[in-house]
């Protein structure tokens, strides 16, 4: 049988958004040589933040590429416009799964739905073999759906413990209005008794995380990842959100192709 597909299940997007988004840590210069291509699946637990919204343990599948110029990283594909051994200026567009039907949830009956949608950017990227990776990045949705702009500035270390490599990581990310607003807001047209009307304000969320990748043999790959990010109160305000935080955990296999 195969994996499912997000589309085939709403309830999936937004923890395939968390887990696609995890593995695309920028290549680091003291890294062993990365694979051009790797394929793979993934096993997810993870809280959604919408009230009521069924979640689960999810599988999903995983596709990486990296190129001498291009590179595709979960849900983020590039095109490196500068290039170094510690420094790196991309451009990228990155799918943004964020969002819900009104049916996932019967908390969300008589809500709009919330879509999906692309974002277009550009990413700087330093490197340092003592210090690791720190990227600084801006993007716009390109499609309309929030017409929203996102700044994130995340960090990614590199620590090796006999077999098993880990990534350290820790980020914050800046979203204004219009991108909040539109995924946990909440329409005059919408409100009923219990979920009044929100219009959702910018705010920045951090997170933290470890991934531990393993070889085993020549061309396979365990790893396992941690991730907690804490939300902001422009997101834990809205009555269509439950909870304070959003803790991940999943668990992958991944074989290179070449």
């Amino acid at each position: 049988m195969g994996l499912p597909h997000p589309k085939d299940d709403p309830a999936m997007r937004i923890p395939t958004l968390i887990v696609l988004t995890a593995l695309a840590a920028p290549a680091m210069a003291q890294q062993p040589e990365q694979p051009r291509w790797t394929v793979g699946a993934l096993v997810l637990d993870r809280d959604a933040p919408y009230r009521q919204l069924d979640d689960g343990l999810l599988a999903v599948p995983l596709v990486r590429f990296e190129g001498e110029r291009a590179y595709l990283r979960g849900l983020r594909g590039g095109v490196r416009l500068v290039s170094s051994d510690t420094y790196e200026l991309a451009a990228f567009g990155q799918a943004r799964l964020d969002g819900y039907e009104s049916k996932d949830s019967p908390f969300l009956t008589g809500m709009a739905d919330r879509r999906a949608s692309l974002d277009l950017g550009l990413a700087s990227t330093w490197t340092s073999q003592t210090f690791g990776a720190l990227e600084l990045s801006v993007a716009a949705d390109v499609l309309d759906r929030s017409g929203g702009v996102e700044v994130a500035a995340g960090w990614t270390g590199l620590v090796r413990a006999g077999s098993w490599t880990f990534l350290p990581g820790a980020s914050v990310k800046w979203q204004d209005a219009s991108l909040l607003d539109y995924y946990y807001g909440v329409r005059g047209s919408e409100a009923i008794v219990g979920r009044p009307a929100y219009a959702a304000d910018s705010a920045v969320t951090p997170e933290v995380s470890v991934l531990a990748t393993r070889p085993l043999g020549e061309r396979w790959n365990l790893f396992a990842r941690v991730g907690h990010a804490w939300l902001p109160s422009e997101i834990t305000n809205s009555p269509i959100v439950d909870g304070s935080g959003s803790t991940s955990v999943l668990l992958g296999i991944g074989y290179a192709l070449d």
